[in-house]
């Protein structure tokens, strides 16, 4: 149930037998030149959306914008201050407590939302003794997929071969598939330094986090080769992604915190 697109009443009568809301918390930011800025919003969204509705669970609008600094070289990203986002989803989530809603399941997309939702979860538990988690989307398509990329290039990376396949399946109109083009090496910041993803290089057999954008080592904005993106492959992983999302927003709803 979308508690945007029914009455209030509605939400009420839904309180008398559940607590559980899923907020989802999107990103608008380059994915780019093949797909849209607003890929994570759309599937972030439908993913929450069909969720709700197969599990039986109330959810809210999604929040749009996220902390995306790494990606303001690109016209178009929306980026907001880590304590603006925590401080905005906190005030939305503590009105919720107020009306009872006690499991807030956070379905994120973006990792710069991480560090926020933490927060948030450990302020409603004090402040309202509610719980609160986090499902990453990406993550689980990673680890539930089910599907053999193709590409040789970070395939599950952003804008690559994963993320590409799925927005072809529910969101087409979203891809510019005739635009799509391996991003080459991505470059490495100084010798015995591997860049590996957004903030993460390798040394040897381990990694340390710089913070560095995106531009800095992918011009073009993706660290995956999207080409051999299908919508076949996208449904395979959005089936899968989304039955382990009913699993774990149920079991989730009958987590009691303390003693």
């Amino acid at each position: 149930m979308r508690i945007d697109q029914v009455p209030y009443a509605d939400v009420a009568a839904y309180l008398k037998e559940k607590d559980t809301i899923l907020v989802p918390v999107g990103a608008q930011e380059c994915y780019g030149p093949h797909l849209a800025m607003g890929t994570e919003l759309r599937m972030c969204e439908q993913y929450a959306t069909e969720l709700g509705k197969r599990a039986g669970f109330a959810v809210t609008p999604i929040i749009p914008f996220n902390y995306s600094h790494m990606f303001l070289d690109y016209p178009g990203t929306c980026s907001a201050e880590m304590a603006t986002i925590e401080d905005y989803i906190a005030q939305v989530c503590d009105g919720l407590a107020g009306q009872g809603f006690r499991h807030f399941f956070f379905v994120n997309i973006h990792a710069g939302s991480l560090g926020p939702l933490e927060s948030v979860c450990r302020f409603l538990r004090t402040e309202h003794g509610a719980a609160g988690a986090v499902i990453d989307i990406f993550s689980v398509m990673r680890d539930v997929g089910g599907v053999e990329w193709t590409a040789k290039q970070a395939p599950t990376g952003h804008g690559g071969e994963m993320v590409t396949s799925v927005a072809l399946h529910i969101s087409p109109e979203l891809v510019f598939m005739d635009r799509a083009k391996a991003p080459g090496p991505l470059k490495d910041f100084t010798e015995g330094m591997r860049t590996m993803s957004s903030g993460k290089v390798g040394i040897g057999k381990s990694s340390i986090m710089l913070f560095s954008d995106i531009s800095d080592y992918s011009p073009s904005g993706i660290q995956g080769d999207p080409t051999a993106a299908t919508a076949d492959k996208g449904r395979v992983v959005w089936e899968n992604a989304l039955a382990f999302g009913v699993d774990a927003a149920t079991r989730f709803a009958r987590v009691q915190l303390g003693g």
